[in-house]
């Protein structure tokens, strides 16, 4: 799947599993697409998280966040098979900067 977002931020990580003491890598993104859904007690976009490939962290990191991307997504089994999104491919098409109060 394709679409244009906010990306916030990128951050890779590395933790060592407790059961088996595998070292594990990955990289985590926070954005904001264009899907609101206003109710009674929320207003606004609420940022999103997503695992995501070394090719989008390194993306990300030289063009800099926040940043409007295009992204594509792929799931993959997860825990007990449960489907998991995973963001495989960011493109930058511009940056994002909070308008300056005059």
């Amino acid at each position: 799947m394709s679409e244009t977002v906010l990306i916030l931020r990128a951050s890779k990580w590395e933790m060592t599993d407790e059961k088996t003491g595998e070292v594990r890598k990955g990289c985590t993104v926070h954005y904001i697409n264009d899907y609101q859904v206003e109710t009674a007690s929320a207003v606004g976009d609420a940022p999103m998280k997503v695992q995501a490939t070394d090719d989008v962290f390194h993306e990300v990191k030289k063009f800099k966040a926040p940043g409007i991307y295009e992204i594509n997504t792929r799931t993959k089994p997860g825990k007990e098979g449960q489907a998991t999104v995973v963001m495989t491919q960011a493109t930058f098409k511009r940056a994002f900067v909070l308008a300056q109060e005059a």
